[in-house]
């Protein structure tokens, strides 16, 4: 394989951002350096993530299938609990034997392939490293001092089991009259010491490390041909909102989504949320240095992406692994072709909807010496799809069911986890997007919008436009 030519391809996944939420797309948070990058390359007006949270997207993008493709993400955790617990926590591997990871392919092509990961996902826990032959868990270096008992034992199944055994117990020992504030009480403690022992309060949620990390790397790895990925966790929940208000605000999202809890927190989380963007943006500025300095940018494409976004109250959403509205699925999407340490001044702005699941198509075609750069003017077949296949967080789920007859709150929380755990497709064509709901959930219903007229997606038009929503059902179907 001819190495002349051939650019290093630098993948940076800035995790759990909303494009919305960004000025570069007529949002309130500024990232500068992100910004100044876009404005010089190439920016996707409407770039949509694969799935609704970290391992479906990444998975897609890592095997270039679409999400529901993926067989081993069809399993209902919900009707799993004792082997599917939190991402904290994970046990199962989603690569399998067979499969030709992008990093795999890239090494085949002769590129040095490295991963800096802060993200408990994409580590050898869950095979999402497959391919890679320098790799480094920073979320695991970082991350796993802060996780001490209560994390430990949501984590182990067993030791859960049997502490939801003991508190249903002793449930019967607490007047029926008195269950949900003592369960919500018991709630908020428990999140709030999640959080404290997770560091959610930090303003760094590994970054710093991970520059350090990479320029070491870099220092004593030579040459050209380099496919790295690197993933940044700054804009994950929980946040800073210390750093906004003195009070506590609560970070539990099903309290908010199942509105037990008023949304006035909503506003803190969001302010804290844009503070870690800030932050993020600098730590991205010092990257580009220490790729500059280390000659990786002499030839160089650099792809800068979201997984997912993340909600703010919209559509009475919170955070992500919800329904894919735009808030979820559309996300900021960047690239940007570096020669002699320089950015080459591209100024394009692709409008058409753009899958990610794409890139590793675009990727590999780069590798291959085929093209120079990131295509915006094509998909694969015209559509564009944002799956969201169940919900994740289910370690709580026994014991609200044993709790749901004794309190209302129980009942309602539970509830609520079993309807966001019906399985959805937002499908773009066009100006058009519909959301189709899979199953027979009554109070689910198809929703259709006119993204260029309604891009806040308040005005379900599937009812006047049955015709266009069954030709984008039966591109589903593919």
């Amino acid at each position: 394989m001819k190495s002349i030519n051939r650019p290093n391809v630098i993948f940076v996944m800035l995790d759990t951002i909303s494009a919305d939420h960004l000025k570069l797309y007529g949002g309130n948070a500024s990232m500068k350096n992100f910004e100044n990058m876009a404005i010089r390359g190439t920016k996707y007006a409407n770039a949509i993530a694969p799935g609704t949270y970290t391992l479906p997207s990444h998975l897609s993008m890592f095997l270039g299938k679409r999400v529901r493709n993926i067989k081993m993400l069809l399993k209902n955790p919900v009707k799993n609990q004792n082997t599917s617990t939190d991402p904290l926590f994970l046990k199962n591997k989603y690569i399998r034997d067979n499969d030709r990871t992008l990093a795999m392919q890239m090494s085949h092509l002769g590129y040095k392939t490295s991963l800096f990961s802060n993200n408990p996902f994409i580590t050898e826990s869950t095979g999402l490293s497959t391919g890679f032959s320098y790799i480094r868990n920073v979320f695991i270096e970082n991350k796993l001092k802060y996780h001490k008992t209560t994390l430990r034992i949501i984590g182990n199944d067993f030791s859960r089991e049997n502490l939801t055994k003991l508190a249903y117990g002793v449930s019967y020992l607490i007047p029926k009259e008195n269950m949900d504030n003592m369960y919500l009480s018991l709630r908020r403690r428990l999140n709030r010491k999640v959080c404290n022992e997770t560091g959610a309060y930090a303003l760094d949620q590994g970054a710093e490390l991970t520059n350090k990390i990479i320029g070491e790397y870099l220092e004593r790895s030579f040459g050209n041909r380099h496919f790295m990925f690197v993933n940044y966790m700054e804009a994950h929940e929980g946040y800073p909102t210390n750093l906004i208000v003195d009070k506590e605000v609560s970070q539990d999202r099903w309290m908010y989504v199942s509105n037990i809890i008023d949304n006035s927190g909503i506003n803190i989380l969001k302010k804290a949320y844009e503070k870690r963007l800030q932050y993020l943006d600098s730590k991205l500025g010092e990257l580009i240095k220490i790729m500059k300095t280390n000659g990786i940018l002499d030839n160089a494409i650099v792809i800068m992406a979201s997984d997912h976004g993340q909600a703010f109250g919209e559509h009475g959403q919170l955070y992500h692994n919800l329904f894919p509205y735009n808030e979820i699925s559309k996300v900021p999407f960047v690239t940007a072709r570096y020669l002699n340490g320089k950015q080459v001044k591209e100024n394009l702005e692709i409008e058409n909807p753009v899958g990610l699941k794409s890139l590793y198509n675009r990727i590999l075609e780069i590798g291959y010496g085929k093209m120079m750069e990131i295509p915006g003017n094509e998909t694969d077949s015209g559509y564009v799809f944002s799956d969201h296949t169940g919900m994740l967080d289910v370690w709580d789920m026994p014991l609200l069911q044993r709790l749901r007859h004794r309190s209302k709150n129980a009942d309602l929380l539970y509830k609520t986890k079993l309807r966001y755990n019906t399985f959805a497709s937002a499908i773009y064509k066009g100006r058009y997007k519909l959301i189709h709901y899979y199953g027979s959930k009554k109070n689910i219903k198809d929703e259709m919008y006119d993204l260029r007229n309604d891009p806040e997606e308040m005005n379900n038009i599937v009812g006047k436009n049955r015709d266009v929503a069954l030709q984008m059902l039966s591109a589903n179907k593919n």
